[in-house]
Formats: structure tokens, C-alpha cells, sequence
């Protein structure tokens, strides 16, 4: 990676934690994102992934972050433009299952990450998610239950052997 993308993704990371700062800090009821960062947002990331990333925010189906009794382990579930399709996404990782992520991001890396990551993101320090304390037994198996669809979705279809195709 290069010098420039280490520097663009600190340039990230430091104005989501001043956001996630003045947010905490602030005293109003209503958490709302400045004009000065929500104008740095869309200089990283451009007016349309913002949006994307905000509507899934302010969306009536809402964010949700499974996290243990603990608290160390945390998942966030992120529904799709398509309400039957949900993307887990880990706190702290940069990586989504969508077509986005993987075409924008990985192949033609034109955005820096997807509307379902930037939406983690700033769900949090916003308090737009609903927050589901379950065991850590449970966790495990919500983290076994997606390694093994993504292991699903790399498998070639069998068409021929009269399998299904399944959603994931």
C-alpha cells in the first residue's frame, strides 16, 4: 500500500474519531454531524456514497450491533438496498460481502470502502443502531454462520447436480 493511502486512511480514521468526539461531547439530545465534517465526509468519500451511507443510517430499518455481555466481541448487521439481504461488517474492518464493496472498492478502487461500512460508522456515534447484548456462545456461532455462507458464495453452482442457488 502505498505512502498516499496510508495518509488517506488515517485522514479517515481521524475525522470519524473528532466526529465520534464532538458527538459524545455534545450535550443536545439529538446527535447531528457538524457542517464542517459532514462537508470533510463528502471531500473523502463524495456526495453519493455519503448519502447512500446516511439514508441506511436514518433508515426505518435500523442498524443493528450484536455485542457480547463483555463487549469484545461486536458484529453489525446492515440491511441492504434489497430488504432481504443483510451485510455483517466487523467494527474496525474495512470489508463488506457487497457488489459495491467488491467492484469500487477491491477491483477498481475508486472509494475508499461501501455505504454499509460508512454507515457503521457513523451509526454509532450517532446512536442510530440498536444495540443487542447476546452471549458469547452466540457470538460465535453468528461469526461460524457467516464464515460458512461466505465459504457458500465461493463455491461454484451446481446447476447440473439439481441444486439451488441460495441468498446469502
Amino acid at each position: 500500500m502505498s505512502p498516499d493511502l496510508f495518509n488517506f486512511y488515517d485522514s479517515i480514521d481521524s475525522l470519524l474519531a473528532r466526529i465520534s468526539c464532538s458527538l459524545r461531547d455534545s450535550n443536545s439530545e439529538t446527535k447531528e454531524i457538524s457542517n464542517d465534517s459532514l462537508l470533510e465526509l463528502e471531500s473523502l468519500f463524495g456526495q453519493a456514497l455519503l448519502g447512500r451511507a446516511l439514508n441506511l443510517v436514518y433508515n426505518k430499518t435500523p442498524i443493528k450491533l450484536y455485542r457480547t455481555t463483555n463487549g469484545t466481541g461486536q458484529l453489525f448487521e446492515v440491511h441492504g438496498s434489497k430488504l432481504d439481504v443483510v451485510y455483517q461488517i466487523y467494527p474496525g474492518v474495512n470489508f463488506c460481502t457487497c457488489e459495491s464493496f467488491r467492484y469500487w472498492v477491491l477491483q477498481q478502487q475508486h472509494q475508499p470502502t461501501c455505504k454499509h461500512v460508512l454507515a457503521t460508522q457513523l451509526a454509532l456515534p450517532l446512536g442510530r443502531l440498536t444495540e443487542i447484548t447476546i452471549k458469547d456462545k452466540a457470538y460465535v456461532e453468528l461469526k461460524a454462520d457467516l464464515i460458512r455462507a461466505r465459504f457458500r458464495s465461493l463455491q461454484p453452482s451446481n446447476a447440473s447436480a439439481g441444486e439451488g442457488s441460495s441468498k446469502h
